[in-house]
């Protein structure tokens, strides 16, 4: 019988109260071998959403490379008047990491 085979990156929709919402799902390697997939997983939904959901949880590794474009993101998303919230579940290395290069608000608002 075959294992079945996790899917690192997913995009899910829903339309709440008439907006159109994207829950974005990364998990896995976050690297930045899969830097290129995963912005253009984002670059292919921001015109096609007024909201998203960024949902980080099973995080193996996670490079500053990610974060930032995490960030870049939600800028470019809040520049076109679109909502961007995040829900991130990492270790707490993780989160130490993410806190030592700056990025405390990520971490522990999900904002």
């Amino acid at each position: 019988m075959e294992k079945e085979k996790k899917i690192p990156f997913k995009v899910t929709s829903s339309n709440e109260s008439g907006t159109k919402k994207a829950v974005i799902q990364l998990s896995d390697n976050l690297s930045l071998d899969q830097m290129s997939v995963i912005k253009l997983l984002m670059v292919q939904n921001l015109d096609k959403f007024q909201a998203f959901e960024i949902n980080l949880a099973d995080v193996e590794t996670i490079d500053m490379g990610i974060v930032q474009l995490l960030y870049s993101f939600k800028w470019t998303a809040e520049r076109k008047s679109k909502k961007v919230q995040f829900d991130i579940s990492l270790t707490d290395e993780h989160k130490l990491l993410l806190e030592h290069a700056g990025f405390t608000d990520l971490v522990s608002n999900n904002q």
